[in-house]
């Protein structure tokens, strides 16, 4: 049965390196592209893969960090200069003088100018506590380039049972799916930072040896090579914690450098025929 570890004993990796300098950029940056995809390219780090470092390392997601620093230097500015709030909010990255008003009260309780009159400086936004992670067994994998027949899905992760429903109908009706198998899911984007409409995923299955996709499916192509293999057992609910351990603990404290291809999914058992208790899932996360 899965136990719980904190982190306090975790060794230093090139994870560590890699998000410091990311950190740092941030603070020297407040008020520059602090996106998604620039601060991957500051860690080095492709994007299917940065924003899950990023908060297996820090406790918490891209954006949030982005969004604490920023606040917690305007309130400096706020108290400490006589600057207007506009070039205030400008400087800390907010582009619009409403928004940064309407985040700044929230955040503090005040509006900037009402802060300023009372010159005291507010306790700072402080980042969440990692925290305690459960453990899942976890193996390295060599695994050869692996061809799919796909269907997109776009929206809420946990709304994608219809389009693997679809996607076994369709290969059904096209004779493709007796001797087909493993499912397996895409997903692209991290939930914590992509708003849920944009959120971009495939649901795939493998098929029988010698048959080929049809031009009417998404032909996804998984390259080979070597995977992190966490093996999660139990109903679907229990896959986000299976991600943050394998991302927080198993890749750094194996040491293992990742490589920039997608992570995904592989459904080991068949939900429609397994009880949630039985379910297993494998969790793939390429690396070098």
């Amino acid at each position: 049965m899965p136990s719980a570890m904190d982190d306090t004993a975790a060794p230093r990796t090139d994870h560590d390196a890699r998000i410091t300098r990311t950190v740092r950029h941030i603070d020297a940056n407040l008020g520059g592209d602090l996106s998604l995809d620039a601060l991957a390219d500051v860690a080095a780090l492709s994007r299917f893969h940065f924003s899950r470092v990023f908060r297996a390392q820090t406790g918490e997601g891209v954006a949030e960090a982005v969004r604490r620093k920023r606040l917690n230097r305007a309130a400096l500015l706020i108290v400490a200069t006589q600057y207007p709030v506009a070039r205030i909010g400008a400087r800390c990255g907010f582009g619009h003088r409403g928004s940064f008003e309407r985040a700044f009260c929230a955040a503090f309780g005040a509006t900037p100018l009402q802060l300023r009159r009372g010159g005291h400086l507010p306790k700072p936004i402080l980042s969440p506590e990692k925290g305690v992670f459960t453990m899942f067994p976890t193996e390295i994998r060599t695994a050869e380039e692996t061809v799919l027949a796909a269907v997109p899905h776009k929206g809420a992760y946990q709304e994608i049972g219809p389009t693997f429903d679809s996607l076994a109908t369709r290969l059904q009706a096209a004779g493709l799916w007796e001797g087909s198998g493993p499912s397996f899911g895409l997903y692209y984007d991290d939930p914590s930072e992509t708003p849920v409409e944009e959120l971009r995923a495939h649901a795939a299955q493998k098929l029988a040896p010698g048959k080929e996709v049809p031009d009417d499916f998404d032909r996804v192509v998984l390259p080979g090579g070597r995977f992190l293999v966490c093996t999660c057992t139990g109903p679907f609910t229990n896959l986000p914690e299976a991600w943050s351990w394998t991302y927080a603990r198993a890749l750094p404290e194996g040491g293992h450098e990742l490589r920039p291809a997608v992570p995904f999914e592989v459904y080991v058992t068949d939900p429609g025929t397994t009880r949630p208790e039985d379910n297993v899932t494998e969790i793939w996360v390429p690396i070098v």
